[in-house]
């Protein structure tokens, strides 16, 4: 069989999903988001995903009492690549980039639809601003019935212990076909 018609371990992710999350850490006020994040299959077969993440401020909008949360100015985002060593059905690595400087590889446990990352690797620029991550680990979890993809990610810094700095819950968007 061709790796073009092999299935495909992450099947599940490909698509573009958008939505809301909420951010927390202790050395920031809290705050709303909305994201978008967009997986997209190796077009010549081979086993990598490519991924981008955008977020944006989530900013009041409307007169007071009928105010509602819009996307603002732009918060965070991310780029890069899965891996699937050996088409794994069992493990991936993730390799990203942000323009912050900051660029971190992650290993990735696939059970079902839950994918449970690490990192194994943070570096920075020499002008990224401090105080630096020093790990990252997140949780993503799709349910394919309801078309949902949510993920809590949690983060910590030189001054700061590994804990819980997002969640996010998105729904799959449909595209015209």
């Amino acid at each position: 069989m061709s790796t073009l018609n092999k299935p495909h371990p992450l099947e599940f992710l490909i698509g573009t999903w958008a939505g809301k999350g909420r951010g927390f850490y202790p050395t920031i006020p809290s705050f709303d988001f909305f994201e978008e994040v967009t997986f997209v299959k190796d077009p010549a077969g081979r086993p990598v995903v490519a991924y981008t993440q955008k977020t944006r401020r989530a900013i009041q909008q409307g007169a007071e009492g009928e105010a509602q949360l819009v996307p603002g100015p732009p918060l965070h985002a991310e780029s890069g690549f899965i891996r699937l060593p050996g088409w794994s059905n069992e493990k991936c690595e993730l390799i990203l980039s942000q323009p912050t400087g900051v660029a971190s590889v992650e290993v990735g446990k696939i059970d079902g639809t839950t994918v449970d990352w690490t990192t194994t690797g943070v570096v920075r620029s020499p002008s990224a601003k401090p105080p630096h991550v020093t790990q990252f680990t997140r949780t993503w979890v799709v349910d394919p019935v309801n078309k949902t993809f949510s993920y809590k990610f949690s983060m910590a810094t030189e001054n700061t212990p590994l804990q819980p700095h997002l969640e996010v819950d998105l729904r799959k968007v449909e595209t015209a076909a």
